[in-house]
């Protein structure tokens, strides 16, 4: 017990230390980033699917192909494409007030892993008889999953009752786990940076909802996200980690 009250102890000083300053542009329902391109993601149910989506966002089939690395032959079976936005599309979202905003973070600091956050369904601590280890996230299924920090992806595929899951490993030994989404977008051995889409929300595994299950780790100790995440107004912090006993 000792051993573990010193390492939560290592571990918020880590938390606590002041890392590099930085902006950053997370991606969101209306603007992603692939290859250094601005655009999203859209799911395809097949190759004839792509003249249609290229008008639709103002882009041309050729540039769909090349960001994705297609061949121009390929065939498409409902997968998700990138679809680069034109300069002129990027023009037209801004007139309807859409528009790419960027955040003043640390190169060590977590950010929310969705977009809008409305409110905790669920915290660390026991639950049920049983442990549960992060925080649930209520969230539609079209809300992309992102990095919550940058790192290297060492596990997506589906696990058991967390239904599909992504972990990221972390500078410090830290490492991220989003669990129950609808599809993963990335694979095992990607370097993704902080704010990327990883995923979208989905209810798969032992889920009664569509939700994000978000966990933060340190030698494999679970941590309490809300005890590292910026604060948020639409949510009330509670630092459950001081009620361990």
């Amino acid at each position: 017990m000792k051993r573990i009250a010193i390492i939560l102890l290592m571990i918020l000083a880590l938390a606590a230390a002041a890392g590099a300053a930085e902006k950053i542009f997370p991606d969101t329902s209306n603007f992603q980033e692939f290859r250094g391109k601005v655009g999203r993601w859209v799911l395809m149910p097949s190759q004839y699917s792509i003249p249609t989506t290229a008008r639709e966002y103002g882009t041309s089939v050729e540039d769909i192909y090349a960001v994705n690395g297609l061949a121009a032959n390929a065939v498409i079976g409902n997968e998700y494409l990138f679809v680069p936005y034109t300069q002129a599309f990027i023009d037209l979202l801004k007139t309807r007030n859409i528009v790419r905003t960027g955040i003043e973070t640390t190169d060590d600091e977590f950010i929310w892993p969705v977009e809008q956050v409305v409110n905790i369904s669920s915290v660390l601590g026991v639950r049920g008889g049983f442990f549960h280890t992060g925080i649930d996230i209520p969230a539609g299924t079209a809300s992309p999953v992102r990095a919550s920090m940058g790192g290297r992806v060492i596990y997506s595929s589906y696990m058991g009752g967390y239904g599909h899951t992504v972990e990221i490993e972390h500078r410090n030994n830290f490492i991220t786990r989003y669990a129950h989404n609808s599809v993963n977008m990335v694979k095992v051995g990607d370097f993704v940076r902080k704010g990327q889409i990883i995923g979208y929300v989905g209810s798969t595994g032992m889920s009664t909802g569509n939700h994000l299950h978000f966990e933060i780790r340190c030698i494999n100790i679970p941590l309490d996200p809300l005890d590292f995440l910026p604060e948020n107004e639409t949510v009330k912090l509670i630092h459950t980690i001081k009620n361990w006993k």
